[in-house]
């Protein structure tokens, strides 16, 4: 479909799944699609999965928006724990947009849905709002620690819904022939030796020196980034990280969500993430930018890629049961950012990027770092594996199922 198309059917209402490959041009029709909206007077909401996927749509996770936590059910008295701010500001909303939905559980969009009924006090899906979902189902799968979860095609809200298909085609992101072979390829399970061929060619070549490194495991990505501000010269500032609670479990589940380090070591110079939103709105979770100075009171000042020069403060990440406090974390809000898991890339175009797959474990990390540059020339391979260039089955059955009621509306 054309991305002229799509927009005609987003603007007339439909609830939608706008899908296709890395590249097709989904991040631009979503943001042509909001100005047209807000000039028609439509309130748009945009939401991700994850906090660097909002941050590149400048919007919030939807996890943040909704209120839902992070359980992979609603609570009983979830009406009572969201602020009545929060509640009038989704009451105003015509449309939710929310990008990444392939890393997206079934219980999650399931939860959103039910929250977004009993806040709008509605029984249509999602409350009445015009929904449209953004994200390419080859990409990453949902991460489910419950063993309840899966696609959330297999979700009740997907098949209430009712989503017309938007399937993009067309490729924007590259015009090398070679990369975008090997893509599709890639999503067709029909890889052959010439495109194994042409992925070796850029094997253990030593990339620029500010080369974005994407890696599949936090430690490596944490090893690069203590070897590079190593490098940059001056005093180390630290910062650690602090607790409050009495519930141990509490506390070390915390810990597993917070990115936020246990120590955190900045230098003037220093490439650094936010990895909180910011309750001000000076930055969102997944902001990079690089630390200018030091305050007098010791607090890092950085000036983000966007321009904005921010001072950071610590921030408290909680942990609650109702109104009872289990644990609280508190820290700079901040940890480098000289390489980042593919993971955290997902949404991402670089310039250039050195990716190491010789540990990567799950279908769609592979096919995720290769498309986050335009052309095989500015990709740099230090690893891979046996399962480094697999994608899902599950992903090729929706997105073959997706394609084909695409194209029967043409």
């Amino acid at each position: 479909m054309h991305q002229d198309r799509a927009l005609e059917i987003m603007m007339r209402g439909d609830n939608i799944i706008l899908t296709g490959p890395a590249g097709a041009g989904k991040s631009y029709l979503i943001d042509k699609f909001v100005k047209k909206a807000r000039r028609h007077g439509k309130k748009v909401s945009i939401t991700a999965t994850t906090g660097i996927a909002a941050s590149n749509i400048g919007g919030s996770t939807i996890h943040s928006w909704s209120g839902i936590g992070i359980g992979n059910k609603l609570h009983p008295d979830f009406v009572y724990t969201i602020s009545d701010g929060r509640k009038k500001a989704i009451n105003k909303i015509d449309v939710l947009i929310i990008d990444e939905v392939s890393m997206m559980n079934s219980y999650v969009i399931d939860m959103v849905n039910d929250a977004m009924k009993i806040i709008r006090e509605s029984e249509e899906p999602f409350g009445g709002l015009q929904v449209i979902l953004v994200g390419d189902f080859f990409q990453l799968p949902p991460v489910d620690k419950t063993g309840n979860g899966g696609f959330i095609t297999e979700s009740a809200a997907w098949k209430e819904l009712n989503l017309t298909v938007c399937y993009l085609e067309e490729q924007h992101r590259t015009d090398d022939n070679r990369l975008q072979e090997i893509l599709n390829r890639m999503r067709e399970g029909t890889l052959r030796q010439k495109h194994m061929n042409w992925l070796m060619e850029r094997w253990r070549i030593t990339p620029p020196e500010d080369t974005t490194r994407l890696y599949t495991l936090n430690v490596d990505v944490d090893k690069e980034n203590e070897k590079r501000l190593a490098e940059v010269p001056g005093d180390t500032q630290y910062y650690l990280r602090t607790y409050r609670g009495s519930n141990y479990e509490a506390i070390e589940n915390l810990q597993r969500s917070v990115l936020a380090p246990q120590l955190l070591a900045l230098k003037v110079g220093a490439l650094v993430m936010a990895v909180k939103n910011d309750p001000a709105g000076d930055y969102a979770n997944g902001s990079i930018g690089t630390v200018e100075s030091f305050t007098d009171e010791g607090l890092p000042c950085v000036i983000l890629q966007s321009g904005k020069r921010v001072v950071f403060t610590p921030q408290e990440w909680e942990a609650r049961k109702n109104d009872k406090l289990l644990a609280a974390i508190t820290q700079i809000p901040l940890r480098l950012a000289y390489a980042i898991t593919v993971h955290k890339s997902q949404g991402m175009t670089l310039d250039a990027a050195e990716v190491d797959l010789s540990s990567a474990f799950a279908p769609g990390m592979g096919y995720v770092a290769l498309s986050r540059v335009r052309t095989l020339g500015t990709l740099y391979i230090k690893g891979l594996n046996q399962r480094s260039l697999m994608v899902s089955d599950k992903a090729r059955e929706i997105d073959k199922e997706l394609r084909e009621k695409s194209r029967s509306m043409l």
